[in-house]
């Protein structure tokens, strides 16, 4: 058992500071896990929508066993493409009684068509510093077309569809649950899940300033010593008084891809230049609880 102390910001309505220690099981993975997550996955395609550039999509589908009808999740990746890691997530929550379809935004449009090497490949490297070929738009229209796929399921509970993101891809979730009223009134989001979502810089855009407000049940959690992220940013948030209801979690020591197996290393972004990325067992431990907690609660 190991105990680890969380800071959790949470809108119901009313704003809230809550801090509690919180008991964790202790969240084993190991890089043959990352291997069995990237091995057991089914590939579908999947009609893209005409609001983008309607290319077909290429995804990677997890699937509980039974008939369902099972809620479901859309996983989005970040700047770097689909990782062992993010795979094992996908896998992971598809346990616990969810579909979860992962979108490849870059295997679509053939930039990069790789899941089970680590951030060592130069191929990512490469595309991570040209990320914006797939802009924020495309890829949320890459999601609206996972939704309109998973609603024509007959496995699927039409009612209980919801995303998660990492990076980029967070960054996506949380801007098409913001635009979703003006997409179609018909793409209503279960739930919304980010992991470091680049917040600081999203705020400075002008399109998240134009966007609407945080109105779906929404998870975010990030590393403190991440300098890509700002406690700054995450306490403008929280003043807009967003009708959520949004959970922060800020973890203490951590930095970005504080749930990816890897020792630390300094990475290169096209933005903001140099910046950590480090495994961090307590945040880890932590996040497999809160997420866990958030689709119990929000979907089932």
């Amino acid at each position: 058992m190991i105990w680890t102390l969380k800071t959790t910001v949470k809108i119901f309505g009313i704003l809230a500071v809550i801090g509690k220690i919180y008991p964790v099981d202790a969240a084993a993975v190991t890089f043959d896990d990352y291997k069995a997550a990237v091995a057991e996955n089914n590939r579908v395609v999947i009609e893209g929508v005409s609001q983008g550039d309607g290319k077909n999509l290429d995804a990677r589908l997890y699937k509980p066993d039974g008939d369902g009808p099972f809620p479901a999740l859309i996983a989005l990746h970040g700047a770097g493409g689909i990782f062992p890691y993010q795979l094992w997530w996908a896998k992971e929550i598809s346990k616990k009684g969810f579909i979860v379809l992962f979108v490849d935004s870059y295997c679509t449009r053939g930039y990069l068509c790789v899941h089970d090497t680590n951030d060592t490949d130069p191929r990512r490297g490469a595309i991570m510093q040209s990320w914006e070929k797939v802009d924020m738009k495309q890829r949320m229209m890459d999601a609206v077309g996972a939704y309109v796929y998973l609603r024509q399921q007959p496995y699927i509970d039409g009612g209980s569809i919801g995303i998660i993101g990492w990076s980029w891809g967070g960054s996506t979730a949380l801007f098409l649950q913001k635009m979703a009223p003006r997409i179609s009134k018909e793409l209503i989001l279960k739930g919304v899940i980010a992991f470091y979502p680049n917040l600081q810089y999203l705020t400075n855009t002008s399109e998240w300033k134009r966007s609407g407000p945080i109105n779906r049940p929404t998870l975010i959690m990030y590393g403190k010593d991440d300098v890509l992220e700002s406690v700054e940013s995450y306490n403008m948030l929280l003043k807009k008084g967003h009708p959520g209801p949004l959970d922060i979690v800020a973890y203490e020591g951590a930095t970005r891809k504080f749930d990816e197996l890897g020792e630390k290393r300094t990475k290169r972004h096209p933005k903001r230049s140099e910046f950590q990325k480090a495994f961090h067992q307590p945040s880890f431990d932590d996040s497999v609880t809160v997420v866990h907690d958030f689709l119990m609660k929000n979907f089932k």
